[in-house]
């Protein structure tokens, strides 16, 4: 338990360094934006207890993980670090609104781990932090949800749409912001991605399909 809790920890600390510099310097014209990161980070800064009813599980995308992990850029080799060692005891699952609803090549090829949040390996009531998995070719429908969401792309490169707007390619670093109840859509064409997400705000529902 000790090595969970200082690894889990240390993701903690990334993280939180990663919120304060984008607030330092990404100034976006948008309230909510601003509000999320600094309820990020005020919510991180606190002391966080270990979830001792944390249970590891794996998901079928998780064969691309590795791949994933080996392909962050050396700038963020911090990020790829903790979450190498974080690997084997994280908890992956699948939204079970998206049941009999998403093809089963989506259940094959996505799946999302809450690191830091109410159900996390670190327990923070009132927000969200973790990482999305894509596979090498998956399109993730048009879903939204009431929590205000914040993507960064850790690797591979994908495309990301908002509303109806057209789809534009994401790369490693880059951001996408999705406000409370916005629809977005997401999809891979020949490789996996690995992104850092957030959410704050109603954090209690999962994303429901359009």
């Amino acid at each position: 338990m000790t090595n969970i809790s200082n690894n889990a920890f240390t993701f903690k600390s990334n993280v939180k360094k990663f919120y304060e510099d984008l607030i330092s310097y990404d100034n976006q014209d948008c309230l909510n934006y601003t509000s999320h990161l600094q309820d990020l980070v005020k919510a991180i800064s606190k002391e966080l207890e270990i979830n001792l009813n944390y249970n590891n599980n794996e998901q079928p995308v998780c064969r691309f993980l590795d791949f994933c992990i080996n392909k962050i850029p050396e700038k963020n080799d911090g990020f790829a670090s903790s979450i190498k060692d974080l690997k084997g005891k994280l908890n992956w699952i699948v939204n079970d609104n998206y049941k009999n609803i998403f093809t089963d090549n989506f259940f094959q090829n996505e799946s999302f781990v809450e690191i830091i949040g109410p159900s996390g390996l670190l327990i923070s009531p009132k927000i969200r932090i973790g990482l999305l998995l894509l596979g090498e070719e998956v399109f993730y429908p048009s879903h939204k949800h009431a929590a205000i969401e914040f993507y960064t792309i850790l690797s591979g490169t994908s495309e990301w749409q908002i509303n109806n707007m057209s789809f534009e390619k994401k790369a490693p670093g880059d951001n996408i912001f999705h406000d409370k109840w916005v629809p977005h859509a997401m999809k891979t064409n020949g490789e996996p991605v690995l992104a850092l997400f957030s959410w704050s705000g109603d954090i209690g529902k999962e994303a429901e399909p359009i």
